[in-house]
Parts: structure tokens; sequence; C-alpha cells
């Protein structure tokens, strides 16, 4: 338990299903797919290429609260990450520094970049000798990147803590600022990072969350080689990639007392594990089950209460998806068969570094409203006498698990 409390008083989705919390939520009310079969995936020529994206339409309208000159920098992922970040300062009613810049920092999740795919395969073809095909000419690969690659347009496009670095900036954070490059579970540490960092004293106010361009080409193809994403045809289960960004503004409970700040819930509880040297797609079930159980007990045993719903990882990953059904039953005992268990990405596709902030912040918004979207029930469970807390869960691509507790607000 930290020492301060810390409420959420800030929300901003950017979603497959739409932009904004309320834009986001009556996607999921209403059953709406943000999945589609993408032409930029089906030129690949690999067995998938669905995916969840985030269209063109939803986003021009909002390119208005980003700086119109600052666009042409900013790579996919930290467009998603502006424009969260723009939607959820405005729903906590915060101006530029949060009222003390060195009190108010960034912590955001993020995944390595992936480069352009036709400029990698144009590099590779430059690089490999002449006299040795197959290996690499050192000489020939530094000739290309002296003469093809602009080094100002190349590290402003891929270095993987510029999505941080620019919403610091543009909200004047000055107090901290980190990027948490570790896969599907970089937001949800974020989060938790951020809850630990305002509860210990460290900040006053923090944007934290994730966001991820999952559906960039080399991206995408790197991870169906490794054995990671559904096929079209369903005959090889996985994560169906998406994009998207998911920014809270978190706050002491003082703090936003001070001001008159809506209040729209609580963090209560956090924990999270380091994994093993395997992929999920090649990962001891059981294993991962165990570990995994762990960190829920741990999350449970802070906030003092066992959640009346559960937000699955559930990403399709047969791993994944045994892991998760086994600790559930392990932690919560004859709880889990009245328990409400969500899947979202069902719904979203798997957002990356951004799944787990989304999908605490559709909590919240169920807590709000008190009522599930039945479409994303896992166990046919929609209601429940009571909506006070839920249990949202992350699960890494190399047996890595994280887990945070969002309770309604009481204020």
């Amino acid at each position: 338990m930290t020492a301060r409390r810390v409420v959420l008083t800030g929300r901003g989705v950017v979603s497959p299903l739409g932009v904004g919390v309320d834009a986001h939520w009556d996607g999921l009310c209403a059953g709406r797919s943000g999945v589609a079969r993408l032409g930029r995936l089906a030129a690949l020529g690999l067995p998938a290429s669905r995916g969840g994206a985030v269209a063109p339409d939803l986003i021009q309208p909002h390119l208005g609260r980003l700086p119109r000159k600052q666009q042409k920098l900013y790579n996919r992922a930290t467009l998603l990450a502006m424009l969260g970040a723009a939607l959820a300062m405005e729903d906590a009613g915060l101006e530029h520094g949060a009222g003390d810049p060195a009190r108010f920092g960034v912590v955001l999740g993020v995944n390595p970049l992936g480069w352009d795919l036709g400029a990698m395969l144009a590099y590779l073809v430059a690089s490999e000798s002449v006299e040795a095909p197959g290996t690499l000419d050192m000489a020939g690969a530094n000739g290309f990147c002296m003469r093809n690659i602009n080094p100002i347009d190349f590290s402003l496009k891929t270095l993987p803590n510029l999505a941080a670095g620019h919403v610091a900036i543009a909200h004047d954070a000055q107090g901290f600022c980190r990027a948490m490059t570790e896969g599907p579970i970089g937001g949800a540490r974020a989060i938790g990072d951020a809850y630990r960092l305002i509860g210990e004293g460290d900040l006053d106010v923090a944007l934290c969350g994730g966001a991820d361009a999952q559906l960039e080409e080399l991206f995408f193809a790197t991870y169906w080689g490794a054995g990671l994403v559904a096929s079209d045809d369903g005959d090889h289960a996985g994560l169906t990639a998406g994009e998207g960004s998911g920014l809270l503004v978190l706050e002491a409970v003082e703090h936003a007392r001070a001001r008159g700040a809506r209040i729209r819930g609580e963090i209560v509880g956090f924990a999270g594990s380091a994994g093993e040297d395997r992929l999920a797609s090649e990962a001891e079930p059981t294993r991962l089950a165990s570990r995994l159980a762990r960190v829920i007990e741990r999350v449970i045993d802070e906030a003092g209460e066992a959640p009346d719903v559960v937000s699955l990882h559930g990403d399709g990953i047969p791993a994944h998806d045994e892991a998760e059904a086994w600790a559930l039953a392990r932690v919560l005992g004859a709880r889990v068969e009245t328990t409400p268990c969500l899947r979202m990405k069902a719904a979203h596709a798997d957002l990356g570094a951004a799944a787990s902030p989304v999908e605490l912040l559709a909590c919240s918004a169920a807590l709000d409203r008190a009522t599930l979207p039945p479409v994303v029930s896992a166990n046919g469970l929609v209601s429940a006498s009571t909506l006070k807390s839920a249990l949202v869960i992350s699960l890494g691509l190399f047996g890595e698990c994280a887990a945070l507790m969002v309770r309604a607000a009481e204020w």
C-alpha cells in the first residue's frame, strides 16, 4: 500500500473503436468490431492480414489538439500517444505544467519501433557482400547509410523514448520522464510505476499509460515469424495485432481535491513479475500460471478486496489463455464462477503496450456506469450485484506478468 492515495482524474483513449473514452465505450457496448482485413498487411503475402487500425476519419477531427508543425515529426505511435495525452489532460481539466511542472511526470509504455520495411529491405540488399553472399559487407552497409539515410529523420522516427519525450514537452512535465520498452506489459508497468511515484511522494501528477503501432509492416512480419499472430484461416492461434493509445492522469488525492478535480476512480493495487527466456508461443502454461497467480494475489492483498470484474489479457495465444484461466481459478477459487471476465481484445484487437491502459480505462467507464459490455464477456456473465473494483491483467511475450486494480470513485 502506498503512503498516499492515488486517483484517476483524466482519461484519453485512441482505439480502433473510437477516439475518446466515451466513443470507445459506446463501441464496446454496441458490439462494433475494430478488426478487419487490412490491405497493407495483405500486401506482405503472409497468411495473416487482419488487424485493428485506427481509421483516418477517427483521428482527423482531433488533430487540431496537436501542434500542426510538429505532426510531421511524429511516428505513428507518437501521434497516437500525443492524441491520448491531449484528451486525458482535457478530461482532467489540467493546464500545461499541472500547477507545478517539477512535480508533474510522464511514464509511458512503448514498443521498440520498427524501421520502414522498404528501407530495411533496401539496406539489407545493399549490405550483402558480393564476394561472400549471405554475409554482411560493412563498408557497403556504411556507404548505403551515408548516401540514403537522413540521420535526423531516422532518429526522430525510430528512437523508442520519443513518444514519452514529446508528451512531456507538450505538457510541460518536468518532474520525471520514462519510456517503458517492455512490450505488451509496458503500459501496465507505466501505470504501476506512476502509481508508486505519486504514492511515495516523488510526484503529485503523472501522465501515464501506453501507445503502440503494431501494424507497421516490419513489426507485424516479425511477430508473424515468431509464431505470435493468428492466421486468417484459423489454423494457427495467436494474437490479432492493433494500434492505439491509452493515457491516464493520475494524481495524489490531496492534489486532486485541492483543485476540485472530478475523480474517476482510484488505483488501489499493482504488482508485476519478470519472465523467462522463451517466447509465449513456446511457453509452458503451468509455469506462467504460477507466476501470474502470485502477481494477482499480491494485487488483491494490496487492494484489500477481490475484484468484482476481471479484464483478461485474452490475446488468443494458447499458453496465455490457459495460464490465465488456471491462475484465476487458483486465486479466486469458487468466486471465479460468478466473477464476470471481459476479453476486450476480441473487439479492438491487441493494442500492444496500449492494451492494458485502454482496458483499464474501459473498466473505469464500466464502474462509472455500473454496467458491463456484454459482447466481450468471456464467461457469459454480464452483470454483478456490485461493481466497485476491476482487476486488469497483462502478459508479456516472454512470460512477464503485471496486474492492476482500479476501484470506483467514492467522492
